[in-house]
């Protein structure tokens, strides 16, 4: 009887352990996108912010906006099954597939359409969004 309680009690308690590990990775890979990001001039080489364009990640939420036109455009994002993988659906418009991280410099690519723009996070206070991102 013994040793069956003592199995029963390993068995549980693995169980927990396990379910906790797996609760703090998912917590982890939640906020792993927060923050603000800046537009980049490219993907594929050392990156240099181009304060022309803007991510501005909380939790689910996202907000995307352009300096030129002052635009701003809202969304929440999608987990997907494959990790490191995010799909952006934008209250105008489509999609976009957001992968992080990308090459060395861990940058975020964001293909819309075809289309694949890189961004980093905002280290420099001069790289911030401007105010009307902010909407």
């Amino acid at each position: 009887m013994r040793k069956f309680t003592l199995i029963l009690f390993l068995a549980v308690s693995a169980c927990i352990f396990s379910c906790k590990g797996e609760k703090t990775t998912l917590d982890e890979s939640q906020t792993l996108l927060n923050g603000n990001w800046v537009l980049d001039s490219g993907c594929e080489q050392d990156p240099s912010p181009n304060p022309i364009g803007w991510l501005i990640i909380h939790n689910n939420s996202v907000i995307s906006c352009l300096k030129e036109s002052q635009s701003v455009t809202k969304g929440l994002i999608v987990r997907t099954k494959n990790q490191g993988i995010y799909r952006f659906e934008w209250q105008k418009g489509g999609s976009s597939t957001a992968e992080y991280p990308v090459t060395q410099w861990q940058l975020l690519g964001l293909t819309s359409q075809g289309s694949t723009s890189c961004y980093s996070r905002v280290k420099n206070p001069a790289n911030n969004p401007p105010a009307f991102c902010n909407q």
